[in-house]
């Protein structure tokens, strides 16, 4: 990973180029001297709740969705459609990059890339973990995902229609998977009690040819 310019993380110097002092936590989230608009937050020069937090705040605000931690990427619900987000375009930028963490913005795609990298170079199975409270967008990130595999993989297959099919047919069994074992919480009223771990497989070329998903009931009502 190659690090920022110095300074692009830093926070305001007080008089002479003197930090300032430190500051509490309510001072802070009210828009004090911190490090804010970060990509990396790897690189935040005080690494607190407060200054994550506030970080976070100001690139939602920014209409930015994603932010790094290393090679971890926080998502946050925009509320709203950004347009070129999840373009053809930009799969294709990050299908492309040289070094795709350092040289696009932060994107769930960068980590879908770097996957599909180590599964072709190293011929080893890869996982992404996409976790999050209910409600939170797990199964949003996990379509993103997989329809950037898919889109990378059509212009490598023999048959694009057969990649296609392999990709809808693992989206469109989540409203049957999700009829089951739901539940209403605090946060969601449409809280599904099982865990899925989809596994995509490809042929020694690298190339989509099958799936498979795995339930696990991840809780359960006792009388």
């Amino acid at each position: 990973y190659r690090s920022p310019p110095l300074g692009r993380c830093s926070p305001l110097l007080g008089e002479r180029g003197h930090k300032p002092a430190a500051m509490d936590a309510e001072t802070m989230l009210e828009g004090g001297v911190v490090d804010e608009n970060c990509d990396d937050m790897v690189n935040l020069s005080t690494l607190t709740p407060e200054t994550i937090l506030r970080n976070l705040e100001v690139r939602f605000g920014s209409t930015k969705p994603y932010t790094y931690v290393g090679r971890i990427v926080i998502s946050t619900n925009p509320f709203q459609w950004i347009d070129g987000l999840y373009s053809e375009e930009t799969i294709a930028a990050y299908s492309r990059a040289s070094d795709v963490f350092a040289d696009l913005k932060p994107h769930v795609f960068a980590v879908t890339r770097a996957a599909l990298d180590k599964l072709t170079d190293m011929h080893e199975s890869q996982s992404i973990l996409i976790s999050g409270e209910s409600g939170a967008g797990k199964t949003e990130n996990t379509k993103i995902c997989m329809n950037y595999l898919a889109a990378v993989d059509t212009t490598h297959h023999h048959s694009v229609d057969a990649v296609v099919e392999v990709t809808a047919r693992v989206l469109q069994t989540n409203p049957l998977l999700e009829a089951f074992g739901n539940a209403s919480t605090t946060r969601n009223d449409n809280s599904s009690r099982f865990g899925k771990f989809i596994k995509l497989h490809y042929d020694e070329h690298g190339l989509q040819v099958g799936a498979h998903i795995d339930t696990y009931l991840l809780g359960a009502h006792i009388d």
